[in-house]
């Protein structure tokens, strides 16, 4: 079963529970994925996230309930996982700019969020593709040291950069930094993730034996791993769109699966970095 048939599978399984209460394991369980690597291969084939799909779906098939049953506004808002009418309405208004009991009143034909099809997505895929002319370097990653600093990030903030701009404060307070100078931004796996925008971030440096450990970071030990490293160049504004390369067109097509690993982006401190330029190493197997 290649990618795009497990995700048509995990959507499928979506459409039959819509009005159940859905959890993202059995989710990706129809997938073959674990959660971590389900949610980032469903955003980069799909589009968007997967309580995103689950919510359009949900309100989109709520149409139907508006206009062709008797049924109370509550009801309906309660029937497809909404906690009450307001958080309903106010997500129904968001989405298709009029409030369910207007949409019912006037009977009004609004465009609707249909079931996806996920081969349809191929297309699109594929034109992202032609906007990445590289093709990724399979390489044996050694076992590295690293000392830094980590967080765990919510959409939307400034929490990796505030966390470079302090580690780079607090650098020189690391022992037997490596002299290729190397720093390590590594986005680590979770398998029991329950929120898909949240995930933890470690910005470190690559060290040498050190004796002692500064107060407030950690010490981590890359293992020993293959991965397919990917470059990225140009502004950091772009670099979702590397990321759906990678995960929704390059990762498809490789015959490759994601190893339970953390990903790792790769900077070399003696460049010139204006360009937000660095390689991002993606776990296999």
């Amino acid at each position: 079963m290649n990618y795009y048939e497990r995700i048509q599978k995990s959507v499928d399984y979506i459409e039959l529970h819509l009005k159940e209460d859905l959890s993202v394991c059995s989710i990706a369980e129809q997938a073959y994925f674990s959660v971590t690597h389900f949610y980032r291969i469903f955003g980069a084939m799909v589009g968007v996230s997967v309580k995103e799909y689950i919510r359009n779906r949900r309100l989109s098939q709520s149409v139907n309930e508006l206009l062709k049953s008797e049924k109370r506004i509550i009801e309906i808002a309660i029937e497809y996982g909404f906690e009450s009418q307001e958080t309903y309405t106010r997500a129904f208004s968001k989405q298709f700019g009029i409030t369910p009991g207007r949409c019912r009143r006037q009977g009004k034909k609004i465009i609707l969020y249909e079931k996806l099809d996920v081969w349809k997505t191929k297309p699109i895929n594929e034109i992202l593709e032609t906007s990445f002319s590289f093709k990724p370097q399979i390489v044996q990653y050694k076992i590295d040291q690293v000392i830094g600093l980590k967080a765990i990030v919510k959409p939307g903030s400034e929490t990796i950069r505030n966390l470079w701009a302090e580690f780079e404060r607090r650098k020189a307070e690391i022992e037997c930094q490596s002299p290729n100078e190397i720093c390590l931004g590594i986005c680590e796996y979770n398998p029991n993730i329950t929120d898909e925008s949240d995930f933890t971030y470690f910005a470190s440096i690559e060290v040498c034996d050190p004796k002692q450990i500064p107060f407030g970071m950690i010490s981590r030990t890359i293992p020993c791993s293959k991965y397919a490293v990917f470059p990225h160049k140009g502004s950091i504004n772009n670099l979702k769109n590397t990321y759906n390369y990678i995960y929704g067109v390059w990762l498809p097509g490789s015959g490759y699966e994601l190893a339970e690993l953390d990903t790792i982006e790769y900077y070399d401190s003696r460049s010139n970095n204006s360009n937000f330029e660095f390689d991002i190493y993606i776990p296999i197997k």
